[in-house]
């Protein structure tokens, strides 16, 4: 299925950079120059993924409209997850938008090869079997890990940043090893509904006084368990 993303900047460059790197990956993107607009596009489509300017002025004279597209959808689109665009380099920011919902945020100058990063998490834990506690147990935690961040003034803008990606990272590793897990329990899942196929076949097939036709109910009780 075609992932759908909604880009909200009011600087056209961001939005004609991130376009561009949207079609290359194959993202369907539509362009929203400011507040209004993002609100509009909501209102006609749905998205997978808002990726939204944190600092630009919305229709109440608000200068922080990122926060009004957040809020908004968490409101009116609650299945689509926001990323949000900050040009201030600061972990407050950041732990402010995870409160009020966003999955996670990028900061100016943007790194595409991060921000695709953080699309892929998107939708890669989008794929889970319990996808909407997924990103709600990932917000959890990276916001958690912000705020213990948040007091380290000691730590130079760059260190913080590989400390926040470094986190991230290992919360990727731990989701992980659930996938693996949920893909080993599928695949059983899959069998056994194969399995439970044959049980009518086997019922007319082995006589009822063989003693293994008891081992037909046991089959079935196990196929019951599948997911």
């Amino acid at each position: 299925m075609e992932t759908k993303i909604l880009i909200v900047d009011d600087d056209v460059h961001i939005r004609s950079l991130l376009a561009n790197f949207m079609e290359k990956k194959g993202y369907r993107a539509d362009l929203a120059e400011n507040v209004n607009s993002a609100l509009e596009f909501m209102e006609k489509n749905e998205y997978d993924i808002i990726l939204t300017d944190k600092n630009m002025p919305d229709q109440e004279g608000n200068l922080e409209g990122g926060m009004t597209v957040l809020r908004y959808a968490k409101d009116h689109a609650p299945a689509t997850e926001v990323i949000m665009i900050t040009g201030y380099a600061t972990i407050e920011t950041a732990v402010e938008a995870m409160r009020l919902g966003a999955f996670d945020y990028v900061m100016k100058p943007i790194s595409l090869n991060e921000l695709e990063e953080k699309i892929e998490r998107v939708l890669e834990y989008r794929r889970f079997v319990n996808s909407e506690d997924t990103i709600k147990t990932y917000r959890t935690l990276h916001n958690q890990l912000l705020k213990v961040l948040e007091n380290r003034e000691d730590l130079p803008e760059d260190r913080l940043r590989q400390i926040i990606k470094t986190l991230g990272a290992r919360i990727d590793n731990v989701f992980g090893m659930q996938k693996d897990y949920e893909t080993i329990i599928q695949s059983q899942a899959d069998a056994l509904e194969r399995i439970e196929g044959y049980i009518e076949g086997l019922e007319e097939t082995i006589p009822k006084d063989s003693p293994y036709y008891a081992l037909i109910d046991k089959i079935r009780g196990e196929c019951k368990k599948r997911i």
